[in-house]
């Protein structure tokens, strides 16, 4: 196979300045960034870097797989209008979240009617000893197996509470803001375990109240939003376009040529997993994002499985050899990744088509392993993209910082792990690849 790379990380010295290790939480969640948590999240100063060395003032940017927005944010911030776009409703909704600064007056008053509404129904939480009746009447919800198997009964009520609360603001702004806060808190105020993000439910776990929860991340949150203003405002930006789309990037909702650049971190090979990290979001949101079911929702997903039918067409013989390889092993995940590079091929096209002649496009990938296979994410990506008429500009190895790492990953089956379970680090490094429109 290595016969077939462009480059590998023996040929590489990793670039020391793209670390960023030595960057406090505080500063990897300023402004918005820190509004939800997210899966391999892509970090602030990587985008910021890239955006300021490829574009300049005025320019459109663009992120096709813009997962929690983190490139339209940055954007924004060094006065650039951005484009987004995710097939997955709980990125689009996170991101909205994101790019829209709300006037810090009407948020407070908006905090504080929430705070009335929920004192009304739930006094002892607020510091009251006046007896409460909520225990008694769960408000009314869409009854559903799934939110009963993850939330336990006085956990429901608490976020049905809130949930109608949100539902019941006037403004659009304001539902967004307040329903990334309650998708935020769903993890910890579910049987979801709080040492693993795979959906495995712990019964004996201490969940704390998901009002006190809701209001204490939404206190950071307006924090958060106060910053980002403070800093459009600085920057005279308040005015510039960060435009978020749920939809699909081989599909763009752009004319040709239109993009100076692309900057993006795009899904890996299991990236059906999303789906599964976002299913408690999906069980209380679905109906409002558009999905009904999670069967429904892993099936949007770059390289999903329920593809079985698809032609495939990699337009790259690493990628092919790396097939090969797994047919041998698992011929379930062969065909797997066989779809999942021939997706990625059509979404380099659409960056393509839309890319200005001598635009960039920016590529955040790591390499991982499946069954025991090298997956040559970086390679492949370069192979393809070349033969579509692409040169490469730049090939950076970052070394992701130990705190920063993400998951560990069963080297047989490819899904997440428990650190305990397996010594594999899924992405020690990553690539920054950079193209350029010939």
């Amino acid at each position: 196979m290595a016969k077939f790379a462009f480059f590998s990380e023996k040929e590489i010295s990793p670039d020391p300045t793209w670390s960023f290790a030595g960057l406090r939480r505080q500063e990897l969640n300023y402004a918005t960034h820190g509004y939800h948590r997210y899966p391999a999240k892509f970090i602030p100063q990587v985008a910021a870097r890239l955006i300021s060395s490829f574009s300049n003032e005025g320019d459109l940017v663009v992120d096709p797989f813009m997962g929690s927005g983190t490139t339209l944010v940055e954007a924004k911030l060094h006065r650039r209008p951005s484009l987004g776009v995710d097939i997955n409703p709980v990125a689009f909704l996170i991101t909205k979240a994101k790019v829209t600064p709300i006037d810090p007056p009407r948020l407070q008053r908006a905090v504080a009617s929430l705070e009335n509404t929920l004192r009304k129904e739930v006094p002892s939480i607020f510091g009251s000893s006046s007896p409460s009746s909520y225990l008694s009447a769960t408000p009314s919800l869409p009854t559903s197996p799934q939110i009963d198997y993850w939330f336990p009964p006085e956990a429901k009520r608490e976020l049905v509470l809130i949930y109608q609360a949100v539902e019941a603001l006037p403004d659009d702004d304001l539902r967004t803001f307040f329903r990334c806060a309650f998708s935020h808190i769903l993890k910890p105020c579910s049987w979801w375990s709080n040492k693993t993000i795979k959906p495995l439910r712990v019964l004996s776990k201490r969940i704390p109240s998901p009002i006190t929860t809701f209001f204490k991340h939404v206190r950071f949150m307006v924090q958060g939003n106060q910053q980002f203003l403070d800093l459009l405002r600085e920057r005279k930006a308040e005015d510039v376009v960060a435009e978020p789309h749920c939809a699909d990037a081989r599909q763009l909702p752009l004319p040709d040529a239109s993009t100076q650049l692309i900057v993006t971190s795009p899904p890996y090979l299991t990236s059906y997993e999303y789906a599964d990290l976002h299913q408690l979001t999906m069980l209380w949101y679905g109906d409002i994002l558009g999905v009904t079911t999670i069967k429904e929702f892993r099936r949007r997903f770059i390289g999903t499985a329920a593809c079985s039918g698809k032609p495939i067409n990699m337009g790259s013989q690493i990628a092919q050899t790396i097939v090969e390889t797994l047919q041998e092993r698992r011929p379930d995940k062969a065909r797997e990744a066989a779809v999942y590079f021939t997706e990625m091929k059509e979404c380099f096209l659409e960056m393509w088509r839309v890319l200005k002649r001598g635009g960039y496009a920016c590529i955040v990938i790591g390499n991982t392993r499946l069954c025991g296979v090298e997956i040559l994410n970086a390679q492949v990506f370069v192979e393809q993209m070349l033969a579509l008429g692409f040169e490469l500009h730049q090939t950076i190895l970052r070394e992701i910082p130990r705190r920063m790492l993400p998951p560990t990953r069963d080297q047989e089956t490819g899904k997440f792990a428990k650190a305990t379970e397996t010594d594999f680090i899924a992405y020690p490094h990553e690539y920054i690849l950079i193209l350029r429109k010939r």
